[in-house]
C-alpha cells in the first residue's frame, strides 16, 4: 500500500477540488458538472506546474511523497485563485 500512497496524494489534487467546487456551487446542472470537472483538472494542472517549479527552483531532491504533497498544495493553490478571481469579478 505504501508505494501507491504518492498517486493517490496526487490522485487527490483533483478530487478535493472537484468536492469543493460541487460543495460550492449551486445549482447543479449537468453543464455545470462538466463544467466544473474541466475546472478541477486545470487546478490539477496547475498543482503540477506549482510542484514543478517549486522543485526546479529550490533543486529539492524530496522522496516522492513530499512530491506528491506539492502537488497536492498547488492544486489547492489554483483553486483559491480561482475562486479569489471569481469573487473579485462578482464585485465588479
Amino acid at each position: 500500500m505504501d508505494e501507491y500512497l504518492p498517486s493517490l496524494i496526487t490522485l487527490s489534487g483533483f478530487v478535493v477540488p472537484a468536492l469543493l467546487l460541487l460543495l460550492l456551487t449551486r445549482p447543479l446542472t449537468p453543464a455545470t458538472l462538466a463544467y466544473l470537472m474541466v475546472i478541477a483538472a486545470l487546478c490539477l494542472m496547475g498543482g503540477f506546474l506549482f510542484a514543478a517549479g517549486t522543485i526546479t527552483v529550490l533543486e529539492l531532491k524530496a522522496t516522492p511523497i513530499a512530491n506528491s504533497l506539492l502537488v497536492l498544495a498547488g492544486a489547492v493553490l489554483s483553486l483559491m485563485l480561482r475562486q479569489a478571481m471569481k469573487a473579485r469579478e462578482k464585485t465588479e
